[in-house]
């Protein structure tokens, strides 16, 4: 009897210029039973900065260089692989993946019972000590923010810890970028309406979402 199972999955989310305001490229992770590598190779010179400076009066005149990136699990913006700004709203890409309530501030679970009471503390270090501590989707918390030098965001990170296994995908999930701009303390709104707002840094509304658009599995006989 032969067993055909999943060696590896390429699953690659793509922003098309068109619809992302000007922001370019992919971020591909390569999703095995061990550990997932993650590329991002994104070119944002061309972005709609100014669509960030009208959406957000601390963004003007603050040159972003710095993204918080998460996995949300939904995608209401039909017939586009990536969006912007509104796009990328809680109504439209809803909340970070969170299948094992770790039960952070934008946890799809958050006005669940099982978050009522916890205290979230994701960060790259407590990540690598306790994965559990860290939504599945909160990326930026495991790994810190995707930087841009000059203007092109090319790094890899490789994840033994959380990262959610190929079985688990679906099209629904997006990767969204939060342009980080300012600092400033805890900006609160309600729970489920603080997509923008996390870890006392201020993300500015201008954020570029990019749909999960091609699924390749690579399988092995044994």
């Amino acid at each position: 009897m032969t067993t055909v199972s999943p060696a590896s999955t390429t699953v690659v989310y793509t922003f098309d210029p068109v619809t992302s305001g000007g922001v370019a490229g992919t971020i591909t992770t390569l999703v095995s039973a061990a550990s997932t590598v993650i590329t991002a190779d994104l070119d944002v010179a061309n972005a709609n900065w100014a669509a960030l400076n009208a959406a957000e009066i601390d963004c003007t005149n603050v040159a972003v260089t710095e993204y918080l990136w998460h996995i949300h699990t939904k995608w209401d913006n039909p017939g586009k692989v990536s969006e912007l700004t509104a796009g990328c709203s809680f109504a439209k890409t809803g909340n970070h993946l969170d299948p094992d309530f770790a039960c952070g501030p934008n946890s799809d679970h958050i006005e669940e019972p099982e978050c009522a009471d916890k205290t979230y503390g994701c960060n790259p270090t407590s990540y690598a000590e306790a994965p559990g501590v860290c939504e599945k989707g909160d990326l930026s918390g495991k790994f810190g923010t995707m930087k841009a030098v000059s203007d092109k965001i090319s790094a890899t990170w490789i994840d033994t810890g959380n990262y959610p296994t190929e079985p688990k995908y679906k099209d629904t999930w997006s990767i969204v970028l939060h342009a980080v701009c300012g600092t400033a303390t805890h900006h609160k709104r309600p729970r489920h309406h603080l997509i923008h707002h996390n870890r006392e840094v201020l993300q500015c509304p201008l954020a570029f979402a990019f749909h999960l658009l091609l699924i390749v599995s690579v399988k092995t006989g044994s």
